[in-house]
Formats: C-alpha cells, structure tokens, sequence
C-alpha cells in the first residue's frame, strides 16, 4: 500500500523499514547535537532549516502572540493574556456558536494564552513538523494541518462548556502523532524492531502532552483524540496508489468516518446553544 509520503510507506516492500519511519527520523534528529560542528540553533531544533513553512509558521505564531499581548496583558502577570481576551480570541462555543464566530475553529489556532505555553509548542512544531513536511512536502503539509485543526477543534469545541477557552497549535501537533502512528501500523509487518518503533511512539507522545498539558487553555482530551484521529486518516483519504481491493476499502472507510465526524460535530456547534 503506498501513500502520499514521500518515503517508502508500502506494504510489498521486502526491506526493513525502520530507519524510514517518521518516528524513527524524528528519534535519530536528536544526535545531530552531539556533532561538534552543530550550529547554535541546532542544539533546540536539530532539523532547523531557514527557508521552511514551519520555520515562517512559528514565526507567525510568535507574532501573533506578541501583538495580543501588548495590547491585552495581564497587570499581575504581563506574559499572560487577560482572561476575558482569551475569550474573543480563542475557541469558546459562547461566541462561536451563539454568535457565529466560526472562523475562530481556525484562527483560534494562532493564538496562545502565554509566552511559556507558546514556546513549549513552537518547541514541538519546529521538531517534529520539519520532518513532516520534509516527508509529505509543503502543500500537503498545509491540508495535514488544516485537517487536524479542523477535527481537533471541532470535537473542542463541542465538548467544552460554554465559559471554556482553548487555544494554540496542540490539535495540530496531535495530527503529528497521528501521522507518527499511522506511519508505524503501515509498515509493521515489515519493522525488524516491532517493541522498539512502539516504545519510540509512547515516549514521544507521552513527553509531548505531559509537557503542553502543564499549560492551562492548550486544548483537551477529546479534542487532542480529534487531531490524531485527522493526522492518522490523512493518508487513508488521500493516498495515491490504485483504487481497488484494500486500499479501497480503506479509503471508503476513512473518509466517511471523517466526513461524518466533521458534520455531526459542525452541525452540534451549529444548533447546540449555550
């Protein structure tokens, strides 16, 4: 079975496709900072490259953050928003389903509540959404993201109560852990180290919500599901190989499984008032 993935992600293929999982490559980016001739930057983001949309992305969320808060800080703490701000910005079902703010299910995601829980999460995107897009290339990167965004807010967003706010890029990074997962089901029949792909997974998704969950207003459970639900469906929906037997049925699945998550979540955020 071959997906979008600009790797090797087929199921025929007699070669062991350890060192070709995306959580293989995320694991091996880390000894990049044992080399003596490491760029200083290299040292927190291992796979740094200047000219990359994540690298312009984070950037931008940076921006985002520091025209917020200059205008809407804390007194008590001025690298925190104010509460009743986070409200406008962010994803709160009050004023999205109330007052029709549906483009917050996106925006939303531009937006962090403090300096700490954006650094933690720009962290993570340079890390781990560099080797993405590496793998899938800049376009689909951008819908992997979007997918996410849209699968992990919405389930957000209908299951928080109508005072809750969330906000911040950890739906998208839980579409990063879909994709990590999906990448190492794929391939498991053909994995030399079965134990050791898994243990790589669990202590990188185990290190990444124990860090963001020390963060309040950075998304919840049930949203955070949703984004790896997105991240993992993406190359089921939108692979390129033959559209026939299992790839087939997999592609049908997957893609009524995700169309009906979106609508029946669009169509609670439309009708469920507070």
């Amino acid at each position: 079975m071959r997906f979008l993935s600009n790797a090797a992600n087929s199921l025929g293929s007699n070669q062991p496709n350890d060192s070709k999982l995306l959580i293989s490559r995320y694991a091996r980016s880390f000894n990049k900072t044992f080399k003596k001739d490491i760029r200083f930057i290299q040292i927190l983001f291992p796979s740094f490259k200047f000219y990359c949309l994540t690298f312009f992305f984070s950037v931008f969320l940076f921006v985002a953050f520091l025209w917020l808060d200059a205008f809407h800080f804390d007194d008590q703490n001025p690298l925190f928003v104010k509460e009743d701000v986070l409200k406008r910005f962010g994803l709160n079902r009050l004023y999205i389903s109330n007052y029709h703010h549906y483009y917050k299910l996106v925006t939303a995601t531009f937006f962090h509540s403090n300096i700490w829980n954006l650094i933690i999460n720009i962290y993570y995107l340079m890390n781990i959404g560099i080797i993405v897009e590496k793998n899938y290339g800049k376009t689909q990167y951008i819908i992997i993201m979007l997918l996410s965004t849209l699968c992990g807010n919405l389930l957000t967003c209908i299951t928080s109560g109508c005072n809750d706010v969330e906000m911040g890029i950890s739906a998208i990074l839980s579409g990063f852990m879909g994709l990590f997962l999906q990448d190492i089901v794929t391939n498991y029949k053909n994995l030399e180290d079965k134990w050791g792909a898994f243990a790589s997974y669990t202590f990188a998704i185990l290190s990444l919500y124990l860090t963001i969950s020390m963060f309040p207003y950075n998304g919840n459970v049930i949203g955070n599901i949703g984004g790896i639900f997105g991240g993992f469906s993406y190359p089921y929906i939108f692979k390129k190989a033959s559209f026939s037997g299992e790839e087939k049925t997999l592609k049908i699945a997957f893609s009524v499984v995700t169309i009906l998550l979106l609508v029946s979540t669009l169509a609670g955020v439309l009708f469920l008032k507070c």
